[in-house]
Formats: structure tokens, C-alpha cells, sequence
């Protein structure tokens, strides 16, 4: 047995194709981020946007095995923003990631 960990724990950025349903994964300007925390307040990763049209979650370098679900989670709450209309601008805020995470904006 090999104790090389999965490699699907190390698939670090969930992109998000350019298509209809969802925004862009190429930045065309500054990034903002925040970082997303669970409910135990580990660190998970951190949303990103840049203001215009694109946005994304990247996960932690090194994820614990338990976090898989969150690459997911964060997809679908991102693709429901976009349905609903909430402007790129818009992605860091904290009520749409919760009640399932905590989201920590630097001031």
C-alpha cells in the first residue's frame, strides 16, 4: 500500500465554465477573496471574484480527506447566485455562503 494520499484531495480550484449558468472562470481585472471557514472554523478555502464577471472557489492546499464535499457545496451556492442575479460584486457576501459556512471578508 502506497501512502500517497488520493489525488482528488488535491484538485485545488473548482473552475466554473463561461457558459450560460454560471460565471466566468477568467478574471478581467484585481481579485478580491474571502476566506470560507466550516462550522468547526477550519479553514476550507477562499472565494474569489473579480467584481465583473468572474468568480470562483479555490480549496486549501492541503484538504482533509472530510472536506471533499466542499469543492461541490461551493459549486452549487455560486451557479444559484448567478441564477438568481447577484452581480459578481456581490460574491462576498457572508449570508450567502451560511448557514453552512462561515465567510471572512478582510477588511
Amino acid at each position: 500500500m502506497t501512502d500517497a494520499p488520493n489525488p482528488r484531495f488535491y484538485d485545488v480550484t473548482a473552475r466554473f465554465a463561461p457558459e450560460n449558468d454560471s460565471y466566468d472562470f477568467k478574471a478581467t481585472g484585481p481579485k478580491r477573496r474571502a476566506a470560507v471557514y466550516d462550522r468547526n472554523g477550519r479553514l476550507l478555502g477562499h472565494v474569489w471574484t473579480d467584481d465583473r464577471q468572474a468568480a470562483g472557489f479555490t480549496r486549501i492546499e492541503d484538504p482533509e480527506p472530510d472536506m471533499a464535499y466542499v469543492r461541490g457545496r461551493m459549486q452549487e451556492i455560486l451557479a444559484e447566485a448567478y441564477k438568481a442575479g447577484v452581480p459578481a460584486s456581490e460574491l462576498l457576501d457572508p449570508a450567502l455562503y451560511a448557514p453552512d459556512f462561515e465567510l471572512r471578508v478582510a477588511s
